[in-house]
This record gives structure tokens, C-alpha cells and sequence, in this order.
């Protein structure tokens, strides 16, 4: 990635010490009228920039930026592309697969425009989450990518417990929770036919640090990885999360989601709780969730009866 004037800005002084408007105008090359316009430019974003007079600027915390050379050198085969900002690394991958080739990774700072489930906007705070998305290809139709969704949210949670982490768990069939609480979100779009080779594109969000200005635009309860004053390394966790996710899919090509089976039980929050399934606004089913099956079908027992279902928002009842 090729920075520009503001993001070149943002790396002087992602290390939450104070720099001089002067300064900064010296180093960019450009006016302190610049400087101040980039500076609102982030904080609108919602960066919490703080500027003192006789200190000049300073983040609220260091922030650790997308690096392209340290990602390209650890995920050689994954030919990393880094934006500072994009509409949804997911469109970005869907729009140019053709010229792309298998395992290809797109990561941004900023998502103007990231989606979840059902078309919903996915909030994503300026180099707060690790958005990123990878292009996969399939050789045996559609049907070989029942529980891809589910295999990739369980590569995420363990490898966060690779790193450390605890209090993991996966609501079918492509979120990931940490005590209770969202932390990340799985999409996958796919483009081919029934029986020949089937592109798809993974997008994953996930919390790293949620600013106190995008918090109040999240209508669910969530989870960060950062907690403790302490700033992740967010290049890192991308390497771990892709190499990860690199294993997971050459064992989902070979063996399917079966071979997966169990380990996802093992993380299901719902498991044997009473929750309700919908469709759609007007329909909906209840029973007790039993996790699931070989083809990664959700499973409800419905008066006595285990139903398996492919679609559908679970959601404890009552909620």
C-alpha cells in the first residue's frame, strides 16, 4: 500500500506521544491547515485524538497499522493487499477474482461499508478491527461448501486460544463470542455452479478495540480482544488468523466439515439451551438446541423430534 499525506500522518503518530502540528507539517510537507484538516479527518472516523496547546497532537492510545511488508513476508502464498480504506474487503475480492489467484488476502483499515449476515451494516471502527478477507476456490460445486461458514469460525477461536485467549465460543453458524458477547463475524459469498469449480470469498471482522464513538452505534452486546491497556499487535494476530485459516481449509478440502464435527460442538454456545430459529419476521421455530450435524445443519429437538435446518438466526428465547 501506497500511503498517502493522512495516513501517512497516522504513522507518525500511532505511538501515542505528542507531535507538533509544526513538526508534522514539516514532515508530510504540507501546512499546519493540512495537518489539522487530516487530524479531524481521523477523529470523525473515530480515532480519540487528543490536541494540547504547546504539545500539539496525540492519540488517546497507540495504534498499531496494517503493515504490508511484515504480512507479505510471514503469508507469502497469500500475496497480501493492504487498503487503508475500502467499501468491504469482501466486494473488493468479489469484484477482481478473475485476475486473482487461490488464497489471495485483502485486509483494510476501514470498511466504509462492511456487511453481516442478512445485509446488515457491520460497524467497523478506523484500525480498530482486523477486517480482512481471502479468496478460496473449490473444484467440486456447491455442495462441497456445506459448513465452510462453521469451519472458519472454528480455526478463529482456536487459534485465538493458540494465543491466549479464553471464553470462546461459536453461535451457529458464523459468529464468534468471547464470555458471552460478539466479538467477530464470519461472510461468505460464493460465485459457480453445482458441479464445477466454485469461487468463494471469506470476510472476517473482527473487535480488537471498539472506540467509545462506534460502541454507541452497536445494537448487541460485544466483545475486544484488548482489555488491558495494552496494544495488540494486529499484524501478528493477522498471520496467526491466516495461517490458521490456510490449515483449516486444506483439511476442509480433503475431509469436509464431518472432520470438524466435533470440535465445533465442543464451542457451541447454545448447546441444550431453548432457542428460537427464524426465518423470516413472521416465522419461526423453538426448541432445544443439540448443536451440529455432519453437514453442519443445526439441530433443534421440537416437541421430543430432532429437526435438522440449513438457514435461520438463532437466538435464546426470550431474547
Amino acid at each position: 500500500m501506497r500511503a498517502n499525506k493522512s495516513y501517512q500522518l497516522l504513522q507518525h503518530i500511532a505511538d501515542g506521544r505528542f507531535y507538533s502540528g509544526e513538526s508534522l507539517a514539516q514532515a508530510l510537507g504540507v501546512s499546519r491547515t493540512t495537518i489539522a484538516s487530516y487530524i479531524k479527518h481521523y477523529s470523525d472516523l473515530g480515532l480519540d485524538i487528543f490536541k494540547v496547546k504547546g504539545k500539539g497532537y496525540s492519540l488517546a492510545k497507540p495504534l498499531s497499522l496494517l503493515d504490508a511488508e511484515q504480512l507479505t513476508a510471514n503469508l507469502p502464498a497469500n500475496q497480501p493487499q493492504v487498503f487503508e480504506q475500502l467499501d468491504s474487503t469482501n466486494a473488493w475480492l468479489m469484484t477482481h477474482q478473475q485476475q486473482l489467484a487461490h488464497g489471495q488476502v485483502v485486509l483494510a483499515e476501514y470498511q466504509s461499508a462492511g456487511r453481516g449476515r442478512r445485509g446488515r451494516q457491520w460497524q467497523t471502527p478506523y484500525a480498530g478491527q482486523l477486517c480482512l478477507s481471502i479468496l478460496w476456490r473449490l473444484q467440486d460445486g456447491i455442495e462441497a461448501t456445506m459448513g465452510l461458514s462453521l469451519a472458519v469460525g472454528l480455526a478463529i477461536v482456536e487459534s485465538l486460544e493458540s494465543l491466549g485467549y479464553s471464553g470462546l465460543g461459536l453461535k451457529w453458524p458464523n459468529d464468534i463470542y468471547m464470555n458471552g458477547a460478539k466479538l467477530a463475524g464470519v461472510l461468505i459469498e460464493l460465485q459457480g455452479q453445482s458441479d464445477s469449480e466454485v469461487s468463494l470469498v471469506m470476510g472476517m471482522g473482527l473487535n480488537v478495540r471498539v472506540a467509545q464513538q462506534q460502541a454507541s452505534l452497536i445494537d448487541q452486546a460485544y466483545a475486544q480482544l484488548e482489555n488491558d491497556g495494552i496494544t495488540l499487535n494486529r499484524n501478528e494476530l493477522a498471520i496467526t488468523l491466516i495461517q490458521s485459516l490456510n490449515t483449516m481449509f486444506e483439511q476442509f478440502k480433503q475431509q469436509g466439515f464431518a472432520a470438524l464435527q466435533t470440535r465445533w460442538n465442543h464451542y457451541d454456545v447454545f448447546n441444550q439451551q431453548k432457542v428460537s430459529l427464524r426465518f423470516s419476521q413472521d416465522k419461526q421455530v423453538s426448541g432445544l438446541a443439540k448443536g451440529v450435524d455432519a453437514q453442519g445443519q443445526l439441530l433443534l429437538e421440537i416437541d421430543g423430534v430432532e429437526h435438522s435446518f440449513m438457514a435461520g438466526e438463532v437466538s435464546v428465547r426470550g431474547q
